[in-house]
């Protein structure tokens, strides 16, 4: 495996909007996708690294990453027009079909690395979408977590891959394994 590098120039730092994230999720038998993140200033996804630390009998310490539980927090997700993830959580809090919430597929775009049409990303299968409340003072919140699988494919890791624009229509091409 190869390593890309950034399409950026020398010291310049990659804009948040080229760090993408898009829910897909299937209803009857169409396949809905949304690019997360309208209205919300600030989102990253942290890692909460299981870390165990441990010194041997000589005085040696050592550090021990047993996995990683990505996940990444949308406050405010506000309750807005033409938002066909915040219908489709809404309609899941009032039927209380808790077990809906973990049929995601996430993708993490990743637009500065690769090139125009064939950016980079990941594919987590099996993902969790949860609320953590209603309400608010002037807009009515909805914020969401996601709780990313790690998974595609029942491979114990995202599947990587490129998709071809920047956009909730774009097609996922895996990367071919050897």
């Amino acid at each position: 495996m190869s390593i890309t590098q950034f399409n950026l120039p020398a010291g310049q730092r990659a804009e948040r909007k080229t760090l993408i994230t898009v829910a897909e999720w299937t209803e009857g038998t169409s396949t809905v996708r949304e690019i997360l993140g309208t209205r919300t200033e600030d989102s990253s996804i942290d890692y909460n690294a299981d870390v165990q630390t441990s010194t041997d009998i000589r005085g040696i310490t050592y550090t021990d990453v047993n996995k990683v539980q990505p996940q990444q927090d949308f406050d405010p997700f506000l309750v807005l027009g033409g938002s066909k993830l915040g219908a489709y959580l809404n309609d899941i809090r009032k039927r209380n079909a808790l077990s809906e919430l973990s049929n995601f597929t996430m993708y993490v775009i990743t637009a500065f690395a690769g090139t125009a049409g064939a950016y980079e990303a990941e594919k987590h299968e099996g993902c969790t979408i949860t609320y953590t409340s209603i309400g608010g003072d002037a807009s009515v919140n909805f914020p969401i977590t996601v709780y990313y699988s790690n998974s595609a494919g029942g491979k114990g890791q995202p599947q990587t891959g490129t998709v071809d624009k920047l956009s909730d229509d774009f097609v996922f091409t895996p990367d071919v394994s050897l």
